[in-house]
C-alpha cells in the first residue's frame, strides 16, 4: 500500500502541474504550463545490449527527458503468439509467462528509475493470434480484433510485475488500421465506425484490472492525429473526434447514439486521454482544416472536447491530454519526406510552445531518438517505410534538432517586438540566457540576459526586427553555448 500511495502521490504532482504557471520574466503575455517531456524508442530501448540501453538512457537523461514510453508488447510476451489455440496458463500472473518474456522491460525499467526517470508503459499492440477473434456470433456485430477478456488478463499481469511506473496506457492507437481492426463495419448500406466500440470494451475490461494492482495514471485513448471523413474500406482510421464521440456513444450533437454496442453504456474511466498529435509537413502552428482531425495546433479542439464529454457525465472525470508522440520525419536521410532537418530544428520548439500554452495539455513528447534507417527495398517507399523523426541519424550523428531540443527557442511577433519563449530542457536549477541575433558572419546579444525558472522556461518581449534571426545562448560555466538559429514567426 506504501508502494501505491506513493505512486498516486507522484500522479497527483504530474496533473497538479498542468495548472501551473511558471514562466519567469515575461511582459504582457499569457502563463504557459511546464511539462513533463515524453521520448519513446523500443528499438534503442528493448532491443539492444544492455550497455547500450544504459547509454541511451544516459543520453535521454542529459537531453532532459523526463519519461521514457515503452512498449509491452503482447504478442513478443505471451506465450505461442502463433498459435490459433490459446495455451494453458495463468495469464494474469507474470510468473506465469515463458523465462525471460519480461527481461528487456525489466531491465529498462529499472535502469530508468535509477536515473531518476518516470516511466510510461504502453500495454500494448499486438495481439497474440490466439487472442484475436475473427467474428463474432451476434448478428451484426462483424468484428475481428483484441479479445478484450483475453487482453485485461495481459494487462493485470503488467500491472503486477510492474506496479509502481508512472504511467500505463491502454493500447496504441486505436484509430489506426494497424493496431486494430475493424475500424468501420458496413450497417444498412452504410460505414459505421467500429474500432471505437472495440476499444470501449478493452478499456471496461482492462482498467479496472490494472486498478487492482498499482496506483499509476491510467491513460486511454493515445489517438492517431488523422482519420477517414469518407471512408470506403474497413481499414481506413478514424479521425480522433469522430473516435472519442463515438467511444462516449454519442453523436456529433453529444446526443446518445441508439446502436446495439452502445446498450449498458457506462461512463468511460481513465486518469488522462494520450494523443499523438503529429502535425506532418505543417509547421505545428498550423490548424487542420477538417474539424475532427487533432494535430498539435488543434489540441484545443480534444481538450474542449473530453470536457464537454465529462459534463455531460460521458467520462467519469475530466481528462488532462498527455501528448505522448510526437515528431517530423525529415529529408535526409528519408528522401520523400516534406521536412527538412532545420524545418525540424526549428519546429520541435514552436510545438513544446504551443503544447504548453494549451489549457489541459500534461506533457510533450519526442518520438525516436535515433532514426531507424533503411531496410531491404528496390523503391525508395519501401526502403524509407519506417520512421526517421529522430533527434540522430541512423548512424548516429546528431541532427541540427538534437541541439534545439535541449536548447529551445521558439520566436513570433508580439507588441512591442519579438516575443521569445525558452526552454531549456536539461536545467535543474534557473539558468542564465540571452538571445542574440545574426549579424553578418556572427551572433550579437540583444536585449540583456536573463534567467529562466528553475524548470528553464522563460519568456521575453523584446522590441527587435521581425525580420531578423534569432539564437538562444546558455551561459555554461561563464561561455555561451548556443542554439540553431531561427527566424521569427507572424
Amino acid at each position: 500500500m506504501r508502494a501505491r500511495s506513493l505512486t498516486l502521490l507522484a500522479a497527483v504532482l504530474v496533473l497538479s502541474a498542468i495548472a501551473a504557471s511558471l514562466l519567469s520574466g515575461g511582459e504582457d503575455e499569457p502563463a504557459a504550463a511546464e511539462l513533463p517531456t515524453v521520448l519513446q524508442d523500443d528499438a534503442e530501448l528493448l532491443h539492444r545490449p544492455p550497455e547500450q540501453v544504459a547509454a541511451t538512457l544516459d543520453t535521454l537523461r542529459d537531453l532532459g527527458v523526463d519519461w521514457v514510453r515503452v512498449t509491452a508488447g503482447w504478442s513478443a510476451i505471451a506465450p505461442q503468439p502463433r498459435s490459433r489455440r490459446r495455451p494453458e496458463f495463468d495469464a494474469t500472473h507474470p510468473d506465469a509467462y515463458p523465462e525471460g518474456a519480461w527481461a528487456s522491460l525489466d531491465r529498462v525499467v529499472s535502469m530508468a528509475r535509477e536515473r531518476g526517470m518516470s516511466v510510461n508503459l504502453d500495454i500494448g499492440f499486438w495481439a497474440p493470434r490466439w487472442a484475436v477473434s475473427r467474428a463474432s456470433r451476434e448478428p451484426g456485430r462483424q468484428r475481428y480484433g483484441v479479445d478484450a477478456a483475453a487482453y485485461a488478463d495481459f494487462a493485470e499481469a503488467v500491472a503486477r510485475r510492474y506496479p509502481d511506473v508512472t504511467a500505463f496506457t491502454i493500447w496504441n492507437e486505436p484509430n489506426f488500421k494497424v493496431f486494430l481492426m475493424p475500424q468501420w463495419r458496413r450497417a444498412d448500406g452504410d460505414w459505421m465506425a467500429a474500432s471505437p466500440h472495440l476499444y470501449r470494451e478493452m478499456l471496461e475490461a482492462a482498467v479496472p484490472r490494472v486498478r487492482e494492482h498499482s496506483g499509476a495514471l491510467v491513460l486511454i485513448g493515445a489517438l492517431a492525429a488523422l482519420g477517414s471523413y469518407e471512408p470506403d474500406a474497413e481499414d481506413d482510421g478514424v479521425p480522433p473526434l469522430r473516435f472519442v464521440r463515438e467511444m462516449a456513444c454519442v453523436d456529433a450533437d453529444l446526443q446518445t447514439l441508439e446502436r446495439p454496442e452502445c446498450e449498458g453504456f457506462e461512463q468511460l474511466p481513465g486518469d488522462g486521454f494520450s494523443h499523438h498529435p503529429y502535425s506532418l509537413g505543417l509547421a505545428p502552428w498550423e490548424p487542420d482544416p477538417r474539424p475532427d482531425n487533432v494535430r498539435m495546433a488543434d489540441l484545443s479542439r480534444l481538450v474542449d472536447l473530453l470536457r464537454r464529454l465529462h459534463a455531460a457525465g460521458r467520462f467519469r472525470q475530466s481528462l488532462p491530454v498527455f501528448v505522448t508522440e510526437y515528431g517530423y520525419e525529415t529529408d535526409p536521410p528519408d528522401p520523400l519526406q516534406p521536412t527538412s532537418t532545420e524545418q525540424q530544428a526549428r519546429w520541435l520548439p514552436a510545438a513544446d510552445r504551443v503544447a504548453s500554452e494549451t489549457d489541459g495539455v500534461a506533457s510533450f513528447a519526442q518520438f525516436l531518438l535515433r532514426d531507424l534507417g533503411p531496410r531491404d527495398g528496390d523503391t525508395a517507399r519501401e526502403r524509407w517505410g519506417d520512421y526517421q523523426s529522430g533527434l540522430r541519424f541512423p548512424d548516429g550523428r546528431p541532427k541540427p534538432a538534437e541541439r534545439a531540443f535541449t536548447l529551445s527557442l521558439d520566436a513570433r511577433v508580439a507588441p512591442g517586438g519579438v516575443s521569445f519563449w525558452v526552454h531549456v530542457r536539461d536545467a535543474a536549477e534557473p539558468e542564465r540566457v540571452r538571445i542574440a541575433r545574426r549579424e553578418g558572419d556572427g551572433f550579437t546579444p540583444v536585449g540583456e540576459p536573463f534567467e529562466t525558472d528553475a524548470a528553464g522556461y522563460a519568456e521575453r518581449v523584446i522590441a527587435v526586427d521581425p525580420g531578423g534571426e534569432y539564437r538562444l545562448e546558455r551561459d555554461v560555466d561563464g561561455r555561451w553555448t548556443a542554439a540553431p538559429a531561427i527566424g521569427v514567426r507572424r
